[in-house]
């Protein structure tokens, strides 16, 4: 099931699992009568819908993008990890759709499993194909691709980074991930460690240029002296030294772990 988010100025739908039922983990199952229910309520105001999905049944996946074709009030949908199958045109039903960088769209023909006589196995595929030129137009019309160019990603399974997706038209924007590293390191740790972070500021220059920013007063006060918070670097979010959680800083066999990345003790 869905989880909702109803904040006082937006809320939030979580589409995080199978599109329809899922037998094997119905915790997993967004349904379309309650999704469709779900908006009817919140409407009309503005909507985060966030996708984790590798699709499910294409019927119920038409009934939610459906929902949100009809809903009153602004629409943002953020592909979080995948946004696949059935999923894929439920994204791009909204007004705005976001990617991170390692987020994935997926779009490919509509497939099932049958039994039957020739006759209603050539039926069955005649409906298949119908299903396939059904989701190419919508994915034509809420993007850059005609629907000749969709159906022959379709036909090919065609997997979308952020990138590609952008250049397609299939998302608006990318969200990059940036880079995460210690505001300020003590120098009699830095000495030790090669390769270290440009932008990364050492404890004693921070403080000396700490001290030559302040007035005489703040100087002469402890409580004040080395209390601002140190310009982060432009590369990615910054955290102060002190602020850092034991399993963030380490000296261990040789290394040091800094945000997400590891510098190692030169020999």
């Amino acid at each position: 099931m869905f989880k909702v988010k109803n904040e006082a100025e937006r809320a939030t739908v979580y589409i995080y699992g199978t599109i329809g039922e899922d037998s094997w983990s119905p915790d997993d199952e967004n349904r379309a009568k309650a999704f469709s229910q779900t908006l009817a309520e919140l409407s009309p105001k503005p909507l985060d819908i966030r996708i984790d999905s590798t699709g499910g049944d294409v019927y119920e996946g038409f009934a939610i993008a459906s929902a949100i074709q009809r809903y009153e009030g602004e629409t943002h949908a953020f592909v979080d990890g995948i946004a696949a199958s059935a999923a894929s045109y439920i994204a791009v039903m909204a007004d705005k759709v976001t990617m991170n960088d390692f987020s994935m769209f997926m779009i490919h023909d509509a497939w099932t499993l049958a039994l039957g006589n020739r006759h209603e196995l050539r039926d069955l595929a005649d409906r298949l194909e119908y299903i396939d030129s059904t989701i190419a137009g919508i994915i034509a019309a809420r993007s850059a691709l005609d629907i000749d160019q969709v159906k022959e990603a379709m036909d090919a399974e065609t997997w979308y980074t952020g990138g590609d997706a952008l250049e397609a038209g299939l998302c608006d924007e990318v969200i990059e991930t940036g880079q995460r590293m210690a505001a300020s390191l003590d120098r009699a740790v830095a000495e030790h460690f090669r390769n270290i972070p440009e932008g990364l500021q050492i404890a004693d220059e921070a403080a000396a240029e700490h001290d030559a920013g302040q007035s005489t007063e703040d100087a002469e006060d402890p409580a004040t002296c080395g209390s601002s918070r140190q310009d982060e670097p432009e590369n990615g979010t910054s955290h102060a030294l002190s602020s850092i959680g034991d399993n963030e800083v380490k000296d261990a066999a040789g290394a040091i772990l800094l945000g997400n990345r590891v510098y190692r003790k030169e020999n």
